[in-house]
């Protein structure tokens, strides 16, 4: 059968395959994969990637929207936290819509509108911390209204302006524990909906443009997704952690993320000048998926022998919420389902001063303050904060297991 002879879903099809088909090759090319390990976790990260972009993009209707959870703990990417519940919806810039929250058991929850200007670049249009806004105590029950629209609608309570194209609300709640603790019923989720109230005509019959359409879209998701993980790993590379034995004469640097601004703090001698890092990552790929408002983020690339930790000293800080937290190559949180691949601000055990240690390594050699590297031999470690009165300041450093001291 020739292209000619082909229907328009036949051909989107081929189209999607294909285009998976190359994509996946990136896995594989020279900023990709280092190891067999990496090699499989990237082709089943493609898959994850596929199972999000089916939920959040196939079949996505603006005037109709749901708030659709995003991560599960098999199912991350771009940076995800462990303790966090992430879930959004596509919403139609020229309506209004209307979200009802009863709230959970977090210690922290937001709401952000994003959307795209004419350039293409990706924006916080708005957004509401918890302690902004207005409850109302229905039987016992924190429960609060949300307008979100263009125009403030007279005697709305809590609003989200609306502008931009192709806007997204997207909502965070933090908890004590990793998201298993939620998922098994020790915390409970807020309970959210959101509905258009504006007039809309009734939905119409499924076409086979439709099809095209939101295969498109499930390619664009999983191509971006590819390209910020091993575009921003390849990045991250550069601030290279590893015992003295490794480093052959090079200082430590690190990766932050101060007020939505990825700063890369150089001081070493790096195989890439920053012309050739900024050739290799698309300025766009990095500022269209900075963090939220009142997160930010410090962290390195680590690389670690089977006898060695990362050790990481610091100082508690005033915020609502911190973590440290282990992260693969693609951006995702390390396997939490088998092991504490993370510690966050209500976990750690600090000294009188306020600082502590942590060290990670695959098995916890003794200490109160352990994270599991899952013997990944390479890796991110990061630090996120939320609301912090101070920027995280902490100290990344290789060591052998052995010298580690115990209790």
């Amino acid at each position: 059968m020739s292209s000619q002879d082909l229907s328009v879903s036949q051909s989107a099809w081929k189209r999607f395959t294909g285009e998976l088909d190359r994509i996946g090759e990136k896995i594989t090319g020279v900023t990709g994969a280092r190891n067999a390990r990496e090699r499989a976790e990237g082709y089943r990260y493609l898959v994850r990637l596929l199972s999000a972009a089916h939920q959040l993009e196939m079949d996505i209707d603006r005037k109709r929207p749901t708030l659709a959870r995003m991560m599960t703990p098999i199912r991350k990417f771009k940076g995800d936290g462990p303790d966090t519940l992430y879930h959004e919806a596509k919403l139609d810039e020229t309506l209004d819509y209307e979200v009802v929250v009863r709230r959970g058991d977090d210690i922290f929850l937001s709401f952000t509108v994003y959307a795209f200007d004419e350039a293409g670049a990706y924006k916080i249009v708005d957004g509401l911390f918890d302690h902004e806004l207005e409850f109302e105590n229905v039987f016992g029950e924190q429960i609060a209204k949300i307008h979100v629209s263009a125009e403030r609608p007279e005697g709305a309570r809590n609003w989200l302006r609306l502008e931009g194209e192709r806007p997204i609300l997207f909502t965070r709640e933090y908890f004590p524990e990793n998201i298993l603790a939620v998922d098994a019923g020790r915390y409970r989720q807020a309970i959210m909906n959101i509905e258009c109230t504006s007039p809309v005509e009734p939905p119409v019959e499924y076409s086979e443009e439709d099809l095209e359409e939101g295969l498109q879209r499930v390619i664009d998701f999983v191509e971006d997704a590819t390209d910020v993980s091993i575009g921003l790993s390849v990045f991250a590379g550069l601030n290279l952690i590893a015992h003295e034995d490794h480093l052959e004469g090079k200082r430590r640097a690190m990766t932050r993320i101060d007020d939505g601004v990825l700063i890369h703090d150089s001081e070493q001698e790096d195989e890439y000048t920053q012309e050739e890092l900024a050739r290799m990552i698309d300025p766009k790929l990095v500022a269209n998926n900075l963090p939220g408002p009142g997160i930010d983020y410090l962290g390195a690339w680590f690389q670690l022998g089977p006898d060695e930790a990362i050790k990481i000293t610091g100082v508690d800080v005033p915020s609502r919420y911190w973590s440290c937290q282990i992260m693969t190559r693609y951006l995702e949180s390390a396997d939490f389902r088998y092991a504490p691949i993370g510690i966050n601000k209500q976990q750690i055990v600090k000294g009188l001063d306020e600082s502590f240690e942590i060290y990670a390594c695959p098995e916890n050699p003794g200490v109160d303050n352990w994270i599991s590297t899952l013997g990944y031999s390479n890796g991110h470690i990061v630090f996120r904060t939320l609301l912090a009165e101070t920027p995280m300041k902490a100290e990344f450093s290789v060591v052998k297991i052995s010298d580690i001291p115990t209790k």
